[in-house]
């Protein structure tokens, strides 16, 4: 792996007085190239793009910004050497780190041992205390901000950020910065100061130790979302670092060390200050990292191309002719070219950003995933559904089988006294299935009948809570005894109902018309309705205190689960969604801030509290069906085609990623993939 790439078409011969002989990385404010002066130094040069630069407000920043940069000297920082920041274009040069960044080694070579962290932690506290001694803030601190070298990480892009502040970059609602980094002040209230970087310390020190993120993955919003109102997942950190982690990720500035104290503390329990030359050798990182960056740093450099191959930059401009043809060499590739020296990247914090439909976008070839367990199907076996950490199989026969989810041991085997045997649904440690005569309510854990009840085969919809079954017929609502079927209470209503759900003492009924009931699990008692003005078609789904479900016109609806009042509702009108041909719209999926929705013609994601939508994919398909959100992947199926096929879509943008073919009757509960193939059910990991 090198730590360059080649040149493009476009790119300038010239920057300054500067040869660009490859690039580095791009960023939200440009691209970055490598950069020779005359006499053969290797520098980073950034040149910021048009659209920036073009902006008076940016320009005056980002002077103000780069003279505060040049004055960083700490040894763990990335000097800017150079610049011109009134140029045409405007660029910066910063010391060349010939190696990799943080986010490229842990992602070629995973979590790293303790004692690199806190080496790492020790350097990184150090170089924040020299950005913050010229009165800076770096504001983006990040793993692709932190570049690796032999002798120790270097910071880069320190105080940078705040040129783009209120500029083309930032519009409403947009905050700068990195989610799962970003301290939440920054997102509550706008406003930055040191701390905010020693959050983003501890987060880069959780991520380092670890491989993720302390708040997960997935949508920029979701990520955003835990970051200002849940704690994060320390689970992973061994002690030493557990503490001081937590520390530096309090959602309260004031109680987060200061970078001083942070020095002293990871100097000394790293023992960095002890060694002599400590970073003088690459062994204060994991082996394999050393020896890549050794190995990089052990690559020539690539020669100055003859002058007859570049051009002299035109009198009083900073940059070469951007027509000009790269030149014809050889310029290594690899795993740092498009991550080392990347410059800021804005996300834009419920921006509302389209993903262009998904149309053009190139897929990736899907990561292998964990196989848990599989098991044989007998003739005519199939998986009916997964509830409780027990997944059901019937067959067209008279059999019902139960599994452990988490094995794949058989757990207990029914025969029905007819044919058609059908597994009705299972919660709160029952299980229900029908036959051609009767309902059965059985022990979920050993398969024990409890009671049954003639139906001829007009099986009630069952679920249970808190040792009550509830039984759904048509327009009627009926409450029994889990374990003795005594009766409790009836309720009769003016129209029938498609599907429920129960959330602590309500119970949430879709009709098959356009009305959606909450009525209290003691009595039946109604205490509210809605009227959607369309027929709903999928189940209801409650969370953050709202339930959100969809009507047949596409629309996804999110209604107060307390009070019934519309809190928004998300259409679709012209050529996004055309109801006279729709089939109505599938069951939402609710995480970490963000709910996902599919209405036959687009899968989309929508903020959960405001409904403002977030990006949106055509799949181009006639009807698909949403499987998950895990591993920072939305996958659904081409449901009318067989449901063979997963397709997955990244969550943050919405753009597609791959297909895979996996199998038929593909189904996601509790983190676990399953499906059907070659007579075998599998169950496979969701994140791969």
């Amino acid at each position: 792996m090198g730590a360059f790439a080649p040149l493009q078409v476009g790119d300038p011969g010239q920057v300054g007085r500067y040869r660009i002989v490859g690039r580095l990385g791009r960023g939200g404010m440009g691209q970055v190239y490598l950069g020779l002066s005359s006499s053969g130094r290797a520098v980073a040069v950034k040149v910021v793009r048009a659209s920036l630069a073009d902006d008076p407000g940016f320009r005056r920043r980002f002077v103000r910004e780069v003279e505060a940069a040049r004055r960083v000297t700490g040894f763990f920082t990335a000097a800017v050497v150079d610049a011109e920041p009134e140029g045409t274009p405007a660029w910066l040069a910063t010391t060349y780190v010939p190696g990799m960044s943080l986010e490229a080694a842990v992602a070629a070579y995973g979590a790293w041992p303790t004692r690199s962290v806190l080496a790492l932690g020790a350097a990184l506290a150090e170089a924040l205390d020299a950005v913050h001694s010229t009165d800076l803030v770096h504001r983006d601190l990040k793993p692709s901000n932190v570049l690796l070298a032999a002798d120790g990480p270097r910071v880069i892009d320190f105080g940078i950020s705040l040129a783009a502040e209120t500029t083309k970059l930032t519009e409403s609602g947009v905050v700068i910065g990195t989610p799962g980094f970003i301290s939440p002040e920054q997102l509550v209230h706008d406003t930055v100061s040191a701390a905010s970087d020693v959050f983003a310390l501890g987060a880069v020190l959780a991520y380092t130790a670890t491989g993720s993120t302390p708040f997960g993955s997935g949508h920029a919003h979701a990520l955003n979302y835990r970051v200002a109102h849940l704690e994060p997942d320390l689970s992973g950190l061994p002690p030493e670092l557990a503490d001081v982690v937590a520390r530096c990720l309090a959602k309260d500035p004031a109680r987060r060390p200061t970078v001083p104290h942070l020095v002293d503390e990871l100097g000394r329990v790293s023992e960095v200050a002890g060694a002599d030359g400590f970073f003088t050798e690459a062994d204060w990182l994991p082996e394999p990292v050393a020896a890549e960056i050794n190995r990089v740093q052990a690559e020539p450099l690539p020669p100055l191309p003859p002058l007859s191959e570049a051009e002299p930059p035109p009198s009083g401009s900073g940059a070469g002719d951007g027509n000009r043809r790269p030149a014809r060499r050889r310029i290594l590739t690899g795993l740092a070219g498009t991550a080392v020296l990347a410059l800021i990247v804005t996300t834009a914090l419920l921006s509302g950003r389209l993903s262009g439909d998904g149309e053009g976008d190139e897929s990736r070839r899907a990561p292998a995933r964990k196989e848990f367990w599989s098991y044989a199907l007998s003739e005519g076996m199939s998986l009916s559904t997964v509830a409780d950490g027990t997944v059901y199989l019937s067959n067209d026969k008279n059999s019902v089988q139960a599994l452990a989810a988490d094995s794949g041991k058989e757990l207990w085997n029914r025969r029905g006294t007819g044919d058609s045997i059908l597994v009705l649904g299972a919660s709160d440690g029952m299980a229900y299935y029908g036959d051609s005569e009767y309902m059965y309510a059985l022990k979920a854990d050993s398969g024990i009948e409890l009671w049954n009840m003639k139906d001829s085969s007009v099986h009630p919809k069952p679920g249970a809570a808190n040792g009550t079954t509830y039984l759904s017929f048509f327009n009627n609502l009926a409450a029994f005894d889990s374990g003795t079927r005594r009766h409790i209470w009836s309720k009769k209503f003016d129209g029938s109902f498609r599907d429920w759900t129960i959330v602590g003492r309500s119970i949430y009924l879709a009709g098959y018309d356009d009305t959606l009931y909450a009525v209290k699990t003691e009595t039946g008692d109604t205490l509210w309705e809605f009227k959607a003005g369309s027929d709903i078609t999928s189940s209801p789904v409650v969370a953050n205190g709202s339930v959100y479900f969809g009507s047949k016109d596409g629309t996804l609806h999110a209604v107060n689960s307390g009070t019934g009042r519309e809190v928004w509702r998300a259409g679709f009108d012209g050529e996004l969604w055309d109801p006279a041909v729709a089939g109505g719209a599938g069951d939402p999926i609710i995480a970490d801030g963000v709910v996902y929705f599919e209405n036959d013609g687009y899968v989309c994601a929508f903020a959960a509290d405001t409904g403002k939508p977030l990006w949106r994919h055509k799949p181009g398909m006639d009807d698909v069906k949403l499987l998950s959100v895990a591993g920072g992947r939305v996958e659904f199926t081409d449901h009318g085609r067989g449901g063979n096929t997963v397709h997955s879509l990244d969550a943050d943008s919405g753009a597609f990623l791959w297909d895979e073919a996996l199998g038929k009757n593909a189904t996601v509960v509790d983190g676990t993939l399953y499906f059907e193939d070659r007579g075998r059910l599998h169950a496979v990991s969701t994140t791969g």
